[in-house]
């Protein structure tokens, strides 16, 4: 990905945190009492992203941002469901008031939600009623193949809520597909332009 490529300079922050991060430079100091009183007053995240429920996808290190910077909403799928109110409510108060730039869907490698769609009679009722949904699907003739097509299926969900669809018209809201490479560290992301999968460069600029 070139400077060219950005939509946004939220974006250009991602890229260039994930490099950050990747190549083991990182700015992040977590939050702590000492810078407390700079973000205490107000908010202006750039980005949402929507990661799944897995512990060893943390969005805030992969992105290396500080406190502030992203807003984040986990579930098991990465689920954009319409249904579900913590969801919508989430989505629609970062799309509305905070006016983030772009909305990432942040899919990653080893994926056992996606998975588990071949497999629900094995579930606990719980988890069967979250993932047996009629937006969601096992589709690929590999797990990574899915997990990628279950990434592109929530983007395609974002682009039929409302609120969505008129942020991208009105103010150039961008979405975003990711995908990380949890054994390697790597990330690859969805161009829309050539519809293929590509990894974003870990060359600091």
């Amino acid at each position: 990905m070139n400077l060219i490529a950005y939509p946004n300079d939220g974006l250009r922050q991602l890229v260039e945190g994930y490099r950050r991060f990747f190549n083991g430079d990182p700015v992040r100091r977590g939050f702590c009492a000492i810078h407390a009183e700079q973000i205490a007053n107000t908010q202006a995240p750039h980005s949402m992203v929507v990661s799944c429920f897995d512990s060893r996808v943390c969005p805030e290190a992969i992105f290396n941002t500080n406190d502030g910077h992203i807003c984040v909403h986990r579930n098991m799928l990465n689920q954009i469901d319409q249904e579900d109110f913590s969801m919508m409510a989430s989505l629609r108060f970062a799309v509305e008031n905070l006016k983030v730039q772009n909305i990432v869907i942040l899919g990653h490698s080893d994926c056992n939600a996606v998975a588990k769609l071949q497999h629900l009679e094995e579930l606990t009722p719980e988890i069967r009623a979250w993932l047996d949904r009629t937006h969601t699907s096992y589709r690929g003739a590999t797990l990574e193949e899915a997990i990628k097509n279950n990434v592109l299926d929530q983007l395609d969900h974002l682009k039929q809520i409302p609120c969505v669809a008129q942020a991208v018209q009105a103010r150039g809201l961008h979405l975003e597909g990711m995908y990380f490479h949890i054994h390697t560290g790597r990330m690859e992301r969805y161009n829309a332009l050539s519809a293929q999968w590509e990894f974003i460069s870990t060359e600091e600029k």
